[in-house]
């Protein structure tokens, strides 16, 4: 990790000890263009941002539930391996992916725990086309083994319960 890097690393670790998850993931975006960052989990076929920061919005606490096959988050779980796009629309891997014209870039990495356990991706995402090539992947992998080492992956988003009748 080169040394600027390594400073953003401890930036993170102080800010997550003094502010928690989101606003250490909020230092994290703020070192790229990228829009939203988040820590995405799934269940049951779906997947959600147990975690979820939007640098325009940063109000919003949550993302939506979609699909769990219509995240890029999967490529992550599947290959449980670091995945990026800058471009989604000319991408041909993602030729039939249903968040093609949604999602435009992409670079995510998996939250795995000690026993080598998927618990989710830690991504960079955006409406627009990115340079991955900005994120520094090292740096998101070192992010990715605290957070996991240090039991700060939030559980799957709880849904408000629905009004029965």
């Amino acid at each position: 990790m080169d040394t600027q890097a390594k400073e953003d690393f401890a930036r993170f670790v102080v800010t997550l000890r003094s502010d928690g998850v989101r606003e250490a993931l909020a230092t994290l975006v703020k070192r790229t263009d990228y829009r939203f960052i988040g820590i995405w989990r799934f269940e049951d076929g779906k997947a959600n941002a147990a975690v979820h920061y939007d640098r325009e919005q940063p109000d919003v606490l949550t993302a939506q539930e979609v699909p769990d096959t219509a995240t890029y988050c999967c490529f992550v779980r599947e290959a449980q391996a670091p995945f990026m796009t800058p471009n989604a629309m000319i991408d041909e891997r993602l030729a039939k992916h249903p968040a093609r014209e949604q999602v435009l870039s992409y670079c995510g990495v998996p939250l795995m725990d000690s026993a080598g356990t998927l618990l989710g991706t830690l991504c960079h995402y955006d409406l627009v086309p990115r340079d991955p090539e900005q994120v520094d992947l090292e740096l998101m992998l070192s992010v990715a083994s605290h957070l996991t080492l240090g039991g700060h992956v939030p559980p799957y988003p709880k849904q408000p319960n629905k009004p029965i009748g």
